[in-house]
């Protein structure tokens, strides 16, 4: 139904259409080796591919244009790149949006307009579309996927702090995100999972064929499933077809990782402890006008335990519902060393004679305002001061200040 109000093909119009074994093989002979033009392209591949492994083809070679992504980088000034948007922009008439023939016209025309804009910007061929037409701010107009970081020992606790101030003060945009690129440099002692349905793997499985899901599984230390309750939304917004189809993709998800040779680890998302505590979420989400939850049902995210996670898990058969959920789960553990967030002993400034000098300054002082031999009670609170800054190592702090 959604499909049928968002392009206007009914049914009827597909009794006599030819099937798609058809289509696909005149399809990849009329384009050969040419360059692929298109709008939110990821999305259309993904498409492509999925049936060139149906026939046996495998995945595409061609190259690639994203009218998308490359409004995003020679209209930066632009809040908005969707195809109609652009449409208006551009000065080029778009009927029937999302019916494949009037959107492959717009995105045709709209492209050839955009090389004009590439040929002013020393853009000549499609070879130099990358290099010459990269941006610094390329992060900001990117969409981010999801990842889990899990530190592995002391070093992985310092790189995630450096990843964590990057992306709350270099890279943020609207919310805290890096580029990969600086996951890479900063990865040594982390290990990185795949997480929920925002994810880059599981978008994958929905969008792209199964070799490269497992191309893109590699780059990770474990892959994650979570409970069928919290993908109910993509069910009823209709992303996904049925629960037999979520079930499909963990299977998918779980052969890429067998593939690989990477573990499938069983994860709640859990966004708060107990399940009546899902309110309190609720009421915060609401809170906010532009969050996109609002748009959703937001399902139980409630921290599982061990018993009910293997409830979810059910359909995978006990065996492997005990790998996910217990075996690959502790063995991902056992891989994780002992790691101190926070020092017992603070590590003050070092400043040699600091506490000498800290106290002859304030025995100096106090002579000054009660005389050479000073009273009891003066030497009494000296030295209980003086205890505790000397003591806790903050006479060079004082010292610096004095200084």
């Amino acid at each position: 139904e959604t499909i049928i109000n968002l392009t206007h093909i009914t049914d009827d119009m597909l009794v006599d259409a030819p099937e798609i074994e058809e289509v696909l093989t005149e399809f990849k002979e009329w384009v050969g080796d040419a360059i692929f033009v298109a709008h939110n392209a990821s999305f259309d591949m993904g498409f492509i591919d999925t049936g060139y492994e149906r026939l046996g083809f495998g995945p595409s070679t061609n190259g690639v244009i994203d009218t998308l992504e490359l409004s995003r980088t020679i209209n930066a000034e632009y809040g908005k790149h969707g195809l109609n948007f652009l449409a208006k922009k551009y000065g080029v008439e778009l009927t029937q949006h999302h019916r494949a023939i009037y959107d492959t016209e717009a995105t045709a025309y709209i492209f050839i307009k955009m090389v004009q804009q590439m040929k002013e910007l020393g853009v000549l061929n499609h070879n130099e579309i990358n290099k010459k037409l990269s941006n610094e701010d390329a992060y900001k107009r990117a969409r981010p996927s999801h990842v889990t970081l899990i530190v592995q020992n002391q070093q992985g606790l310092k790189n995630l702090f450096k990843i964590v101030s990057a992306s709350l003060v270099k890279y943020f945009y609207r919310t805290p995100r890096i580029p990969r690129s600086l996951l890479d440099e900063y990865r040594e002692g982390l290990l990185v999972g795949t997480a929920c349905d925002e994810g880059e793997l599981f978008t994958a499985v929905m969008q792209k064929d199964q070799s490269q899901v497992e191309k893109i599984a590699k780059y990770y230390d474990f892959i994650e499933i979570q409970p069928p309750a919290l993908y109910q939304d993509l069910i009823d917004r209709e992303l996904i077809r049925d629960t037999e189809t979520l079930h499909e993709i963990y299977q998918r998800l779980i052969h890429a990782g067998d593939t690989a040779g990477i573990p499938v680890i069983a994860t709640g998302n859990a966004h708060y402890l107990f399940e009546h505590d899902g309110i309190a979420r609720k009421i915060l989400i609401a809170s906010q006008p532009g969050n996109p939850l609002n748009r959703s049902t937001l399902p139980e995210a409630h921290f599982r335990t061990t018993d009910e996670m293997l409830n979810e898990f059910h359909f995978l058969g006990e065996e492997k519902a005990h790998e996910i959920v217990v075996k690959n789960t502790n063995e991902l553990a056992d891989r994780i060393e002992r790691v101190v967030p926070i020092k017992d002993e603070l590590y003050t400034p070092r400043m040699e004679g600091a506490n000498e000098e800290i106290r002859e300054l304030s025995y100096t002082n106090a002579r000054k305002l009660y005389g050479e031999d000073l009273p009891q009670i003066v030497i009494d609170r000296l030295e209980k001061e003086l205890k505790s800054i000397i003591g806790n190592g903050f006479a060079v702090i004082y010292l610096i200040s004095q200084r």
